[in-house]
């Protein structure tokens, strides 16, 4: 199974990361993502599966499986506000 997950983050992270670089998107900490949170009120994405978002999320995040975010109606309809992506990787 810990196999499983470090390979599923790994894709996540191979998925995510190059589209990230070429749009300047930046790395954050957690301290960063808190206050984006509680100061912007950005909203937390979990880019994995349900099964993950199940098992540990950040409180007040959605979930939209990595494969979807391009299509997905969930994101909010304000383009103004701040989302952080993020999975159960090491960034």
């Amino acid at each position: 199974m810990d196999r499983f997950v470090l390979m599923l983050v790994l894709a996540c992270l191979l998925l995510v990361a190059p589209s990230a670089r070429a749009h300047q998107v930046p790395d954050l900490t957690a301290p960063e993502v808190r206050q984006l949170v509680e100061e912007e009120g950005a909203l937390p994405v979990h880019v994995l599966s349900r099964i993950e978002f199940d098992m540990q999320h950040l409180p007040g995040s959605i979930n939209i499986p990595v494969t979807e975010v391009a299509a997905s109606d969930a994101l909010p309809a304000d383009r103004e506000r701040p989302l952080v992506f993020y999975c159960m990787g090491v960034r």
